[in-house]
Order: C-alpha cells, then sequence, then structure tokens
C-alpha cells in the first residue's frame, strides 16, 4: 500500500498542520529548504515553522531544495546554504534535488546529470538519503537517467497512470486537497517504507551535527 506523501514550501503559506494531522490523509511531508532567486539559492521563509511544526505533531518529514546549478562552484554554494538549514534537524525521509529549472537544459544531459550525481553523493556522505526529483519530460529530454539510477527517483507526471520509469515517489497531481492547507497542493504516493529504511540504516541526519 503507497504512502501519501505532502509536498509544501512558501507558496502554501501558513498551514494548520493540527488539521492536516487530525485529517488521516498524510504519511509524510517534503518540505522545501531552499529555493532559488535568480540563480542564487535562498532559505524557505516556511521551512523552519513547517519543520518545526512536523516534528511536534510526529510527522514523518523529509526535504527538498531546488537546485539553478549549471557548474561547480554553483553545486558547492547551493550545497553549503543546504547544510547550514539543515544544522541540529532529523528527517525521516530522504532529502530531494528538485531537477527542472529550465537554466539546467544549458548543459548536456551527460554534464548536468554528473553535477546532481556529485550533489546526490555529498547528501549521503553527510548521513542523510538522497532523492532526485523531475518531471517526465525533463528526465526523457534533459537528463541522463542511466547515471542517476544509484539514487531514487521522485517523478512528477500528472496524466493519471503511474510512470513505467523505475522510481521511488511518485507526484501524481498539483492539485490535491488536504485540510489545514488552503490552495491545491502537490500529492505523491511513496512505494518504500522510507521511515523504516532511514531508521534502520542510522541516516537522517548531517554527521557531525
Amino acid at each position: 500500500m503507497p504512502r501519501t506523501i505532502l509536498d509544501v514550501s512558501r507558496w502554501q503559506g501558513s498551514i494548520d498542520w493540527d488539521a492536516v494531522k487530525r485529517s488521516g490523509k498524510i504519511d509524510g511531508v517534503m518540505l522545501r529548504v531552499l529555493g532559488s532567486k535568480g540563480g542564487k539559492p535562498y532559505l524557505d521563509p516556511y521551512f523552519a515553522r513547517n519543520y518545526a511544526e512536523c516534528a511536534r505533531l510526529g510527522l514523518p518529514v523529509g526535504g527538498y531544495y531546488y537546485t539553478c546549478a549549471v557548474t561547480q562552484r554553483q553545486t558547492e554554494e547551493e550545497l553549503a546554504a543546504l547544510k547550514t538549514a539543515l544544522r541540529g534537524k532529523t528527517f525521516q525521509l530522504p532529502l530531494a534535488i528538485d531537477v527542472e529549472d529550465p537554466r539546467l537544459r544549458s548543459l548536456a544531459p551527460a554534464k548536468l546529470s554528473a553535477l546532481v550525481a556529485e550533489a546526490a553523493a555529498q547528501l549521503e556522505a553527510w548521513g542523510l538519503y538522497a532523492m532526485v526529483y523531475t518531471y517526465t519530460n525533463f528526465a526523457d529530454t534533459a537528463l541522463d537517467m542511466a547515471a542517476l539510477a544509484a539514487y531514487d527517483l521522485w517523478i512528477a507526471d500528472y496524466r493519471g497512470k503511474r510512470p513505467a520509469r523505475k522510481h521511488g515517489m511518485w507526484q501524481y497531481t498539483s492539485s490535491g486537497k488536504i485540510p489545514g492547507v488552503s490552495g491545491p497542493i502537490d500529492l505523491s504516493h511513496a512505494y518504500k517504507d522510507y521511515a523504516g529504511i532511514i531508521q534502520r540504516k542510522g541516516l537522517g541526519k548531517v554527521k557531525g551535527e
């Protein structure tokens, strides 16, 4: 039975997390940690509150950051900002690299995938469960998915049928409704017990923190 995962960012505003929990409709939450302005990473202004509320209510939580990195230096800048944001926090679900920005298409698929794989390897080195998020067309046209096969895929595809491409999570709608959240929201199915896997492997917290 797949688990239902909600993902949120600043665009959902102030969420009534007690209502989300009471609804019984959500098995976990993926929080946006970093957004991007003009290609530069910034801390999502609702990340700290959303994390604290999920932790208070015992909702399993993971995170993702929106990448615009097309150079080694930009990748390092994003990872440095991410590490600062994650300090002292524990995650029961994966940390995903959100790979969808149109600017990333300036790189050949092999080059872009190498940068993404490098970032994912760094997340794993920190002691986190790394995942790659993208949508079907981007995966088909802008990435070398074979080069990212070592990492679970979180795939967005809203056509109503589960994608054939191998994945661990499927974001199946951007127009979901959950009590406590105003407006339409993204919902995903998770096909692995990520919380169990992460707990057994002793992952979910940046090493040395």
